[in-house]
């Protein structure tokens, strides 16, 4: 029977993880409240030991003229736009410390796309 388990990991960044992050004082509290980080490690490490696999979908990086045409806006584009969240190269768009893809475990990275004209 084919595995049907795996562990998606959302926009692990740390500019929404990290106390540093440019997102993070909007989500403190959520992430405070739930123990949001050891949670994600928990659940990295089970599925790691359980050979479950592990897919990391990651939101867009932000680059100078990233958005020029697009026709999809929405609040949170805005502010990464206003912002640069997520900028290439940048500390926010590293995953944070201790959740990255490990080749070595078959962790897969989603290829990213825009839904644009």
């Amino acid at each position: 029977m084919a595995q049907k388990t795996a562990l998606v990991l959302i926009d692990v960044y740390n500019d929404f993880l990290h106390p540093d992050g440019k997102a993070t004082a909007a989500l403190n509290d959520s992430l405070t409240n739930s123990d949001t980080i050891v949670h994600i490690q928990q659940a990295l490490k089970a599925a790691r030991a359980a050979k479950i696999p592990v897919y990391y979908s990651l939101h867009q990086q932000y680059h100078d003229g990233k958005y020029a045409g697009f026709e999809h806006w929405n609040p949170m584009l805005r502010s990464v736009e206003s912002s640069h969240s997520f900028e290439e190269g940048s500390f926010g768009a590293e995953i944070y410390k201790g959740l990255e893809p490990d080749p070595k475990n078959g962790d897969v990275v989603i290829s990213k796309h825009w839904n644009q004209r």
